[in-house]
C-alpha cells in the first residue's frame, strides 16, 4: 500500500471510531463502507484506486457545463 492509502484508510477508521462513539451506528457503516470500497484496486493499473475514480467523477459532475443547442 502507498502513504496515501494509509492516509485515506485512517481518516474513515477515525470518521468511524467518532460515529460509533456517538451512537450513530448506521451513518458509522456506511462510511466505513465507503472506506473500504474505496480503497479496492481497479483491474486496469495497480496504482489507482477506487477513490481516485471518486474524485474524477466528482469533478466531472460538478464543473460548469455550457451546453449550445443548433436547430437546422
Amino acid at each position: 500500500m502507498e502513504l496515501e492509502d494509509i492516509i485515506i484508510g485512517s481518516i474513515f477508521g477515525v470518521i468511524f471510531t467518532i460515529l460509533f462513539l456517538l451512537h450513530l451506528y448506521t451513518l458509522a457503516i456506511i462510511v466505513i463502507s465507503i472506506g473500504i470500497l474505496s480503497l479496492i484496486p481497479m483491474d486496469f493499473s495497480k496504482c489507482n484506486r477506487m477513490y481516485k475514480l471518486f474524485s474524477l467523477f466528482t469533478k466531472f459532475m460538478l464543473k460548469n457545463k455550457i451546453y449550445y443547442f443548433y436547430r437546422d
